[in-house]
């Protein structure tokens, strides 16, 4: 019975010798972080566009432009939302006359900002996307060209300098 006894009392202390002096040392990283370049979050910046965009907009409309330059209004409603990580969430309904039908659109996905070049590239995209509700300028596949003014986000796609759509969109919150 004694030798249990000691061995109750011998262990506890044993593991208090080898692991005592453990848990006061620091855990370091298994590898080193790397190094990068500070982001940037000035004026005309990746970062500000995204800012910019963060929030929900509404539609205020939507123009097409035919190989002559000249426009027409499409009958459409929308909702767009941007997160502070690129994502997108759209809701919208296209009535356009010179469409073979009105159809929704409910999709999500991810907007890549060029801000150099002003420009947005929809990734990823999910859901709902009648290539015939929108007219082909409009597919999400195609870049979209940004502007601000105000509250008000326009989103062109073009070729070359020719715009062929442009969407203009207001600031909900």
């Amino acid at each position: 019975m004694r030798r249990s006894g000691l061995l109750a009392v011998a262990l506890p202390v044993a593991c208090l010798f080898v692991v005592g002096p453990l848990a006061g040392c620091a855990a370091e990283p298994s590898r080193r972080p790397l190094q990068t370049s500070p982001i940037a979050t000035g004026a005309g910046t990746t970062e500000s566009v995204r800012k910019q965009l963060e929030g929900t907009w509404s539609l205020v409309s939507f123009t097409v432009f035919d190989a002559a330059g000249a426009s027409r209004l499409v009958e459409a409603s929308g909702s767009l939302r941007y997160d502070a990580f690129g994502n997108l969430d759209l809701t919208g309904k296209v009535a356009d006359p010179a469409s073979p039908h009105a159809s929704a659109l409910l999709f999500k996905g991810r907007a890549v900002v060029d801000a150099t070049g002003q420009r947005i590239v929809l990734t990823d995209i999910e859901g709902n996307v009648d290539a015939a509700a929108l007219p082909p300028q409009m597919a999400p596949d195609k870049v979209r060209h940004y502007a601000f003014e105000n509250d008000r986000l326009s989103l062109e796609t073009r070729d070359g300098a020719r715009v062929l759509a442009r969407t203009v969109w207001t600031k909900v919150r």
